[in-house]
């Protein structure tokens, strides 16, 4: 790997490094897609991201995007907060009589912002999926942490949720097809 300069202005390559961390915020992808080699993507990544001219532009580049969208990190805390901390019930009811959903209009932006999906499939009823609780928590965690463990996080971890919700005339401890697997997003 060849040694990158601290003190220079910025090689094409370095302003599409740039670019391309814009796209996902992985300075490793970004690298190999800048034409760094696929090999030693990390530890340039590492060392791009300390080039003081480097991290001028990233700097820039993000705030423009911040402005240009009206994202801070106020809005990202409270999308966070709204998955994180959202009811089920809000959704639907259920007693001895079955499953209702609450009528849509009935729902605020903040509710409806938490489902991931709806899907009504003949004979099977409705799905109603909110968005991961697990990963909204973590996320949120990290931004109420000590920085000095926030600092210390190595980001989210995998998490597989199982879960599933037997049909009504089969006994309650036979999941239909062997039970749902679905991982938060």
């Amino acid at each position: 790997m060849p040694k990158i300069k601290h003190n220079r202005p910025m090689t094409d390559r370095q302003r599409r490094f740039v670019e391309e961390y814009l796209v996902d915020c992985n300075a490793a992808a970004a690298a190999v897609r800048a034409g760094y080699s696929e090999k030693s993507a990390r530890r340039t990544a590492s060392e791009l991201k300390t080039v003081p001219v480097i991290q001028a532009a990233l700097k820039a580049a993000m705030e423009t995007r911040q402005r240009r969208l009206g994202v801070d990190q106020d809005r990202v805390v409270t999308e966070l907060a709204r998955i994180a901390f959202a009811d089920i019930r809000d959704f639907v009811s259920w007693d001895d009589a079955g499953v209702r959903l609450r009528p849509s209009a009935e729902l605020t932006a903040e509710q409806t912002a938490c489902v991931a999906e709806i899907v009504e499939t003949a004979g099977k009823g409705v799905r109603v999926k909110l968005h991961g609780k697990i990963q909204a928590l973590s996320a949120l965690s990290r931004h109420v942490a000590d920085p000095a463990q926030a600092e210390a996080a190595t980001g989210p971890r995998p998490i597989t949720v199982l879960s599933w919700i037997p049909e009504p005339d089969l006994p309650p401890d036979e999941p239909p097809d062997g039970g749902t697997s679905c991982s938060p997003r």
